[in-house]
């Protein structure tokens, strides 16, 4: 799915009162899913913010792939819609960063740096200026499906992982999650098994040297019913999705207050 550039600067936005009823039926739905969820869905420690400020919103930065775009679900914008009703929720003020723009009318910021189809090879030659550009506090990262698929082993797309965080760090203190891959991928599935624990790893390196990085297994948090095509989320299955990213978000805002 390809995207949409943004036409021109946006001004950070803040979610205000008059949205409010529309946003408490988004989040009574988002919520009930939240209360569903095990906690062991999440691996390693909560995303240490790199900006706590709370005179600012938090510029997040959705960057991966075609379920960054919304491929699966494009009325939700994938997981991105979802999201932001849980920020809502939780009385956290964001701005959505990226340099693509794309998604419904109902989804409050459009902002994002999703690109459909790219490996982490071609991403990688852009990602310094994308997060050079946008400035963000924290970055979701949504990659490696796309490696996997087109052959590359799991070693090697943990190597390509390795070296994209490096590349966030030599430019931007933002924190980091990493999502393992959620889509089941079953003509890859040994290759998908060996990944989670590779990316693991690496994450866990670059804990070791005081950057700001956590690992969020997804692997199982999926369901056949939660998929729309056998490889994207349905809207049911990003809701899912965005539970776990707002966790790794709320608890670090929580234990900074």
């Amino acid at each position: 799915m390809q995207s949409e550039r943004a036409s021109g600067r946006r001004r950070p936005r803040r979610l205000v009162a008059t949205a409010f009823a529309a946003v408490l039926a988004v989040a009574a739905v988002a919520g009930a899913v939240v209360a569903g969820m095990a906690p062991s869905a999440v691996s390693g420690h909560a995303t240490e913010v790199a900006s706590s400020s709370s005179s600012r919103p938090l510029r997040i930065m959705p960057l991966g792939t075609s379920s960054t775009v919304g491929g699966g679900s494009p009325r939700t914008a994938g997981f991105r819609g979802p999201l932001e009703a849980l920020l809502t929720r939780d009385g956290i003020a964001f701005d959505m960063v990226g340099s693509q723009h794309s998604g419904p009318p109902s989804v409050p910021d459009l902002d994002h740096e999703g690109h459909g189809g790219w490996t982490m090879t071609r991403m990688q030659p852009l990602v310094a200026g994308w997060v050079s550009a946008a400035r963000p506090d924290v970055i979701l990262l949504q990659v490696g499906t796309n490696d996997l698929l087109s052959g590359v082993s799991a070693a090697a797309t943990a190597q390509r992982l390795d070296t994209m965080l490096a590349t966030f760090r030599s430019v931007s203190p933002a924190s980091v999650v990493v999502a393992g891959v959620w889509a089941p991928l079953p003509t890859r599935a040994a290759a998908r098994a060996a990944y989670t624990p590779l990316a693991t790893d690496v994450v866990r390196r670059h804990r070791a040297r005081g950057e700001a990085v956590t690992f969020m297994d997804a692997a199982t948090v999926l369901r056949t019913g939660d998929l729309f095509d056998g490889l994207h989320p349905d809207a049911a299955g990003y809701r899912k999705i965005a539970a776990l990213w707002e966790r790794q978000i709320s608890s670090t805002r929580t234990a900074a207050r």
